[in-house]
């Protein structure tokens, strides 16, 4: 059978990536990226979109008659059925149809998906939900969500959002989420999180080696510049990573008493990046939960990392 390929769009809060993907093996043959943020018109998110395709496909450099199609993971609520992104509080995105203009600009087939659900899709097909038929997939970066399979189906629920993680509500008067509600999980335990735990603290005069590069102004702080934070040392930091992580443990032990998976997998750029943050999530996920669901659960991180986004809207496009 000839090679089959198509392009998959991980369109989160912070970056837009694409990659050229074989369909048959799970490979990324041509990947680019630009940032999210600064795109203000829905025209502008498109062109994005579409400079950032161009790009992946300069890369791969594959015949073009190979590439069946576009698929589109985005960091919102979705309806797949028409290509439109109906609601994205961390894109700051509302009725945004994405389909219709790649598929029409292309030539070809475009598919619309949840981002954390076609990275799930990338996992539970070549990545670390493979040989396991009940997992929960949950990505930690600008916000937290997360995807479920259910007897090696992905379940999207009545109205296909299921999966909201990380508007599950720890304290119903407590911090203010970007989706306008109190108390979310994301508010508590996203890297953006961390960012604005490590902010307050350097408002206040406290010292540490991350003080160049966090953005003062947009509270925005990277993944990789925590991670050598903490290798460095520096307490304050750690600290921050410490009190998120055990926020991330306490959904996590709601997420095994309610739904008794056998796996979870941890993934995005904050758990790719931190190790720490795992640890101290799945050990306080272990204390907290039920001891009999417990005792069949493993906690492993996502093995196609950054690329599983990408992977996964690929296969949107895979019939």
């Amino acid at each position: 059978m000839p090679d089959k390929f198509a392009v998959g769009v991980d369109f989160g809060g912070t970056k837009i990536s694409a990659g050229v993907v074989n369909l048959e093996t799970g490979r990324l043959v041509g990947a680019a990226k630009k940032k999210t943020r600064g795109v203000q018109e829905e025209t502008d998110v498109v062109k994005r979109i579409i400079s950032v395709v161009d790009e992946s496909l300069n890369a791969a450099n594959v015949d073009m008659k190979k590439v069946v199609g576009i698929g589109v993971g985005a960091a919102g609520m979705v309806n797949r059925q028409k290509g439109i992104l109906l609601a994205a509080v961390n894109i700051g995105a509302n009725d945004l149809p994405l389909t219709e203009p790649l598929s029409k600009y292309y030539g070809m087939p475009s598919k619309l998906g949840n981002d954390v659900e076609v990275a799930t899709l990338g996992e539970l097909t070549f990545g670390a939900g493979q040989n396991c038929d009940d997992f929960v997939c949950i990505f930690v970066g600008t916000g937290i969500g997360s995807g479920i399979v259910r007897n090696g189906k992905i379940i999207r629920g009545a109205t296909g959002t299921a999966g909201e993680i990380g508007h599950m509500i720890l304290f119903p008067d407590g911090k203010q989420c970007g989706c306008g509600a109190f108390g979310c999980l994301e508010a508590y335990a996203s890297r953006t999180a961390v960012a604005k735990n490590i902010l307050v603290d350097l408002q206040r005069g406290l010292d540490s080696v991350i003080r160049d590069k966090v953005d003062m102004q947009k509270g925005i702080l990277r993944s990789k510049a925590i991670s050598q934070a903490i290798l460095a040392g520096d307490e304050l930091v750690t600290r921050a990573v410490v009190d998120c992580a055990q926020f991330m443990g306490v959904g996590l032990a709601s997420v095994v008493n309610f739904y008794n998976p056998q796996r979870i997998i941890l993934g995005g750029g904050l758990v790719e990046a931190v190790d720490l943050y795992v640890e101290v999530a799945q050990k306080e996920a272990k204390r907290r939960c039920l001891k009999i669901p417990s005792k069949k659960l493993e906690v492993v991180k996502a093995e196609l990392g950054d690329y599983a986004g990408i992977i996964g809207a690929a296969l949107l496009c895979a019939n």
